[in-house]
């Protein structure tokens, strides 16, 4: 599937499927609109494209309660954005029920509350039931080609339950499209309900689906996409967050919407067994941790290289007509369409809290200044530290006065590339960079993201990895840590560890092994939707102390007043630097979880999450 669009046949499916937000009568308006979608099998394989398109949009910009910025801006990993930014708002305030700020996605009606959109969960639930309910009039459509598109739109719904059950708790159970005359006052049932949902999805597609398709279709889902989603979901249940006696705050009578009611060490062996399913899976289908040897270009190929061999899943969105949506110019850091006057004041900036989690390429840890020491220390000092970083960080990040290592030899990716005026545009100033806080080049702090792009050249669209195969294996590294088999989870942990060439770890002390685990997942899924909600589920120690709340830091550097001092490194630009707070970021136990939309609580028929 080389990409996921929208051909004109399924404008009816979205009239179909305008349903403002969930428990509102649906719009019925377009059914002489339904026999058309479903009357060939070139236009009911639209509507599934399109159901692909809405269901795994989720969480990334254009699936999200706000239009600008993306989960890493409220976790800890780069700067919350320009004060327009829903990100800002969140960082600055917290998540609210009225949606975050003036930037809230359809914050008029109330659709948008948190970081989350919960109208979208419903539309794209019923848009995929839709599907399933009408596949079968195709007639141009063999019994085996229906019964794998009912398979592919039951893991789509599966994979939209899995997101709203670590973001929510308990939701609505929904197994059908609505119609005006139906009851729509269903409301939240327990997490055990939910998470079983999400199981039972999962099992059913699994029984209609391929082991894998051939290259014309890759992005469709799989038997070992839905043992990803299952083997996710089972992992969020393990955690202390939700399997534990009694909520992180009581929430009286509905205290099961949001935690197991008690603390089953069982859930972990679930989890375990989930995840080797998954790996039995990608043994038998030629998929596999990318390996050669070469740390850099392994990792690099893995996050950047489309359809490579670790992906389970994508978001297939390839399209150039791409460039100027929300969803690449906020990981695209280019300004070929995203100008240097905004991005420079938008997302793109890397916080130093997350570069302190890279290891020196030997293993050992790096020496950075903090804001608790603030002596200066010299630009030579900054040269050999990101020179003797791991390669992960060099294929994540462009670092200040130097060119984009995961491009070598591409002008493009370079300090000047692009049309950029880069950290160049310093030389010879005698000023700090990034300036103050409000200063025009705050966004870029000490570095900025790369990753999805090694060798794309000219290609500004990525394709964005939903499950990669190193998940699997830091997934079972944690739970086989919990469920007191250290062996089992350093073999696991160490395939990530050390295929991004660092040293194999020894540690067996369940505390220690766990925290260097978790640093793990920080580092090799940057940027890639996974930090926010782990911390929350871990329910980190550090959670309000610089990751989703806290002190936001950048490292700034003196630049020397001279006309020569530019990079590369011999110029030595750097007069010298140190670590500055940029912002303090907001954080409440009430965070845990997202809040639903106040409109939808006003209804009477949803429980709020405690706190908000």
């Amino acid at each position: 599937m080389k990409r996921i669009t929208t051909i004109l046949a399924v404008i009816g499916l979205f009239a179909l499927t305008s349903c403002d937000f969930f428990l509102q009568k649906p719009d019925t308006t377009g059914t002489v609109d339904r026999d058309a979608v479903f009357s060939t099998k070139k236009n009911a394989e639209g509507a599934l494209m399109s159901c692909y398109a809405n269901a795994l949009v989720h969480g990334l910009p254009g699936g999200l309660g706000y239009t600008h910025g993306t989960l890493g801006a409220i976790s800890g990993e780069i700067n919350r954005g320009a004060s327009w930014h829903g990100t800002y708002f969140i960082a600055q305030q917290g998540l609210n029920v009225n949606g975050a700020g003036s930037d809230a996605t359809d914050s008029a009606n109330g659709s948008s509350a948190g970081s989350e959109n919960w109208a979208k969960n419903w539309s794209v639930i019923r848009q995929c039931y839709i599907v399933k309910e009408n596949i079968d009039k195709v007639e141009d459509l063999t019994d085996d080609e229906k019964a794998v598109i009912k398979a592919e739109v039951t893991a789509l719904v599966a994979y939209r339950y899995m997101g709203m059950f670590y973001r929510y708790g308990g939701v609505p159970l929904v197994t059908r499209s609505f119609e005006a005359s139906d009851d729509l006052t269903a409301g939240r049932v327990s997490l055990e309900e939910t998470l079983q949902h999400i199981i039972d999805l999962c099992d059913e597609a699994h029984a209609g689906l391929p082991a894998k398709w051939d290259a014309a279709n890759t992005g469709r889902m799989t038997q070992g996409a839905v043992l990803a989603i299952k083997a996710r979901a089972l992992m969020f249940a393990a955690r202390p967050l939700f399997n534990r006696a009694t909520p992180y705050l009581d929430n009286g009578e509905h205290n099961n919407l949001i935690c197991f009611g008690n603390a089953d060490k069982e859930r972990w062996n679930a989890a375990i067994q989930a995840n080797e399913d998954v790996l039995t899976w990608a043994a038998g289908n030629g998929v596999a941790l990318i390996n050669s040897g070469n740390p850099f270009v392994d990792y690099a190929t893995a996050t950047s290289t489309p359809a490579n061999k670790e992906i389970i899943l994508a978001f297939k969105n390839n399209s150039t007509n791409q460039d100027y949506s929300t969803y690449v110019f906020l990981y695209n850091n280019s300004s070929a369409y995203w100008t240097w006057n905004r991005f420079d004041n938008g997302e793109s900036g890397v916080l130093s809290n997350h570069i302190r989690l890279y290891y020196k390429n030997d293993g050992s840890e790096m020496n950075w200044p903090s804001m608790e020491n603030q002596t200066p220390r010299s630009g030579a000092e900054w040269i050999e530290n990101i020179a003797n970083l791991e390669p992960r960080a060099l294929a994540d990040i462009k670092f200040a006065g130097h060119d984009a290592a995961n491009n070598p030899g591409d002008t493009k990716w370079t300090n000047l590339g692009w049309g950029r005026n880069g950290y160049d545009g310093k030389k010879g100033a005698g000023d700090t960079f990034p300036n103050s806080v409000g200063g025009s080049d705050k966004g870029q702090l000490s570095g900025e993201r790369t990753k999805f792009y090694y060798k794309a050249g000219s290609r500004t669209w990525f394709e964005f990895p939903l499950f990669r195969l190193a998940e699997t294996y830091l997934n079972l590294a944690e739970a086989y840590n919990e469920y007191g088999n250290p062996g089992k989870a350093l073999e696991n942990l160490n395939k990530v560890h050390e295929r991004a060439g660092l040293p194999a770890v020894t540690e067996t002390d369940q505390a220690k092994l766990r925290e260097i685990i978790q640093r793990e997942k920080a580092i090799e899924f940057f940027s890639e939707n996974h930090r926010y909600f782990d911390v929350k589920h871990w329910m980190h120690k550090d959670i309000g102390n610089g990751i989703c709340g806290g002190s936001m830091r950048a490292f700034t550097f003196n630049i020397k007043d001279v006309p020569e001092a530019v990079w590369p490194w011999d110029k030595k630009w750097i007069e010298n630097w140190w670590e500055t707070e940029y912002y303090q970021a907001f954080w409440s136990p009430a965070m845990y979880l997202e809040p639903f939309p106040q409109t939808e609580i006003n209804k009477g028929t949803i429980t709020q999450n405690p706190g908000y």
